[in-house]
């Protein structure tokens, strides 16, 4: 099957599957459509519906987006017999949940892209350089999945003079997790890994690390207020207009982007944590350094 660009008379067929039908999930799709829409208006037939909603790949759409990792799921699989599948672009998606299913093939041929829900490492440990400058020792937390994202983030903490500590939290182990890198620690970096920071534990742990004085970096703005120190994160918007924009770029005929890591992002700072410890922090400042550390 061959895919045309925005170039042709007629509107051009777009699915967009959701993991969820409200909250962040609508909230990146409705940016989405905004973005592209700016530039296309009128030009796209849009299907907005739950993943399950879509239960046959015929007629086929020229694209498909899928938002968030069930949607991804569905939509390869809805796809799975296809010999010519419609690209697929995934946003708001973990990048390893994005890599453990992606097809290499897919990927090789350009038909499959992402815009991760997480952030990049160097920017998390460039947030932690510029925000706490005395800070040296980082702490970590991991489980069976962001220990897969060790490796480069030792790599961006070795860049920028930092030291990283990780201790692996078994099943019902946290306790002994914390007791490990909490004392060698000076900041402790949370992950969005659901098997260690959840709505059982986070409020242990941020307990834990306050006791402790180390403050602790977060991946929402839910630990902001449940007294991380820092958060940084992309809002689901934010996913969502880059998002647009790699389908814009895709429906001009040109190729479709490489996976990649959120462009924008929010720096937020709980002032009274950061009173208590010690700190003096502007989020407003810091996100600009951060911006410009990014700038070619």
């Amino acid at each position: 099957m061959t895919y045309g660009s925005a170039g042709a008379a007629a509107t051009i067929p777009v699915w967009v599957a959701l993991s969820a039908t409200g909250g962040a999930h609508a909230e990146a799709a409705q940016a989405l459509q905004a973005e592209v829409e700016q530039v296309l208006p009128g030009r796209i037939d849009w299907r907005v519906a739950h993943w399950s909603s879509f239960t046959s790949a015929v007629p086929e759409p020229q694209w498909v987006v899928a938002i968030g990792t069930g949607a991804q799921r569905g939509m390869q699989n809805l796809f799975a017999r296809d010999t010519t599948p419609p690209p697929l672009l995934s946003i708001l998606v973990p990048r390893l949940a994005f890599e453990r299913m992606a097809d290499p093939a897919r990927l090789r041929a350009g038909s499959l892209s992402a815009v991760f829900l997480d952030q990049p490492p160097w920017r998390q440990l460039e947030l932690i350089r510029l925000a706490l400058p005395n800070v040296r020792k980082v702490g970590m937390l991991v489980g069976a999945e962001s220990k897969g994202h060790l490796p480069a983030l030792e790599k961006a903490a070795k860049e920028r003079g930092l030291e990283l500590t990780a201790a692996a939290v078994e099943a019902d182990g946290l306790f002994e997790a914390l007791q490990a890198v909490l004392p060698n620690a000076e900041v402790l970096l949370a992950l969005p890994d659901p098997a260690v920071f959840n709505s059982q534990t986070a409020a242990n742990i941020l307990t834990a690390a306050y006791r402790r004085q180390v403050p602790l970096l977060g991946f929402s703005p839910a630990y902001v207020k449940a007294g991380a120190l820092l958060a940084l994160y992309s809002t689901p918007a934010q996913v969502g207009v880059r998002g647009g924009e790699s389908l814009r770029q895709a429906l001009a005929g040109k190729a479709l982007p490489a996976p990649q890591w959120p462009r924008e992002f929010v720096v937020a700072v709980n002032h009274d944590v950061a009173r208590s410890l010690g700190f003096a922090l502007d989020e407003s400042l810091i996100g600009q350094q951060l911006r410009q550390k990014e700038r070619p």
